[in-house]
């Protein structure tokens, strides 16, 4: 009985949170894309715009994702 409500606390969890990940992820995703694409079109691997727009992005996707897990790790805590 507890293992089906640890599973379902735990799918819970995932699907409220889906979102934040998606973002968090979505943002790094881009952010390294974006990077590699605009290097290689333009043979440009040092260039400080890009390097900053990218650094922006991957930053939000990273802070993206440890706050969703400090949001799942909260909510378990107080199970």
């Amino acid at each position: 009985m507890n293992n089906d409500i640890e599973t379902s606390t735990r799918f819970s969890s995932m699907k409220n949170h889906f979102w934040g990940r998606f973002m968090g992820f979505g943002l790094l995703a881009i952010g390294i894309a974006f990077y590699l694409y605009w290097s290689i079109l333009y043979n440009t691997w040092r260039d400080v715009g890009v390097t900053s727009f990218v650094i922006v992005l991957v930053v939000f996707g990273v802070l993206e994702l440890l706050l969703v897990q400090a949001k799942i790790s909260e909510e378990n805590s107080k199970n």
